[in-house]
């Protein structure tokens, strides 16, 4: 087998590298992160190759080359581009430091998603050195915070051929890391409700009689206290924590302090269950919308629509997965949903079972002070060669 100990300190040196370079969604392009990897796929004397949709939005593979649409190998998978940090007051060490204080490399995208990044270039370094990098390969995708369905990512390259036995989302783990197996994760969608009204002076007689002039905002309250009674009942057992939910958690309403509002909107995110139907949870969303609308009436857009997915428990990917994970972590992992979606769903509706997680422990994912665990390292790039080579 393999020392460790010969590939920690370049895979740390990466990953720091990969912290200390922004790619925030919407604020810097990809382009950036990416050259950082390839840089670091040529140090490793390791084959790559670029896709692209869009102009410094690329995608990088990295294996060889006639790896890429061969369904016998372990594919490993993360996404470049981070989440905003938010208030830079807030953080105790600076996003993009890469600082590393007690074993923990702080920064933006250390556990989501770039800690899997680092390990997924020196797994391949490992298989190599081995003389088996036909075993896996590593595709870095962009434009996954965007809402986990861009045509620019993973949707592009699979139509592109990507295919492979398996794939792990090297997500980084928390606390539960070695205890149970990501295979699917809850569906999102989004849902913008418009309702619309008729504005006037909101100091006028002909308000205050109500002769003239009607508030969207009335029609918006009541459909909000209506979705309140939303449910949908089914449950699954790999999701044995979760259920369907919906959030109001954007507002929009008027133009003026003086002006009685003659719009009013409201944002839901809205989180499903596999048994859960697209088609009937719009329909009960409208039914509560007309039965709340003014004579004007609401316009429903849904921005955000990524299904539900589980992985076959019994595939042979899935099952092998298992076999590793006991013989490296000595326990009987469970195999479960998550509760955020992910992009995991485009893998598995093209038949390829996915599993997300083995990135390295750590916290504050879409957080302050987010940081991985340096020690945990080890393990995920041991289970990770071993389950290639299995």
């Amino acid at each position: 087998m393999f020392n460790y100990k010969t590939y920690r300190e370049d895979c740390i040196s990466f990953l720091q590298r990969l912290v200390q370079t922004p790619s925030v969604n919407l604020q810097d392009l990809e382009a950036q992160i990416v050259r950082v990897i390839e840089e670091e796929a040529k140090k490793l004397d390791l084959p790559y190759q670029i896709f692209q949709r869009a102009d410094g939005r690329p995608n990088i593979f990295v294996g060889n080359p006639e790896s890429f649409t061969k369904n016998d190998s372990l594919l490993l998978i993360a996404h470049t581009d981070t989440v905003p940090v938010g208030d830079l007051s807030s953080w105790e060490r600076p996003p993009f430091s890469g600082e590393i204080k007690d074993d923990r490399l702080y920064g933006r995208g250390a556990v989501d998603c770039k800690g899997g990044i680092a390990l997924s270039l020196y797994v391949l370094k490992i298989l190599k050195d081995m003389g088996k990098l036909d075993l896996a390969k590593f595709i870095g995708v962009a434009d996954e915070e965007s809402g986990a369905n861009s045509d620019l990512g993973l949707k592009f390259v699979l139509e592109k051929g990507l295919d492979a036995q398996g794939a792990i989302y090297t997500y980084g783990g928390k606390g539960d890391l070695y205890q149970s197996i990501n295979i699917g994760h809850r569906g999102v969608i989004r849902v913008r409700v418009t309702f619309k009204g008729e504005s006037t002076h909101s100091g006028s007689l002909e308000w205050q009689n109500r002769l003239h002039g009607i508030n969207a905002i009335d029609p918006m309250l009541k459909f909000m206290l209506g979705m309140q009674q939303l449910s949908f009942p089914e449950k699954n057992s790999y999701f044995p924590d979760y259920r369907f939910t919906a959030t109001p958690t954007l507002l929009n309403a008027g133009h003026g302090e003086s002006i009685v509002p003659d719009q009013a909107s409201v944002l839901y995110d809205i989180r499903t269950l596999p048994e859960q139907n697209l088609n009937k949870v719009l329909e009960k969303i409208e039914e509560i919308a007309h039965g709340a609308t003014s004579k004007h009436g609401f316009i429903l857009d849904v921005k955000t629509s990524v299904p539900a997915a589980l992985s076959d428990p019994h595939a042979f990917f899935i099952q092998k997965t298992v076999a590793v994970h006991e013989e490296i972590f000595a326990t009987s992992p469970v195999l479960k949903g998550s509760g955020p979606a992910n992009e995991s769903y485009m893998l598995i509706e093209k038949g390829i079972p996915t599993i997300a997680g083995y990135g390295p422990s750590g916290k504050g994912f879409h957080a302050l002070n987010e940081y991985a665990d340096l020690n945990s390292l080890e393990r995920s790039l041991n289970f990770l060669v071993r389950l290639a080579l299995r």
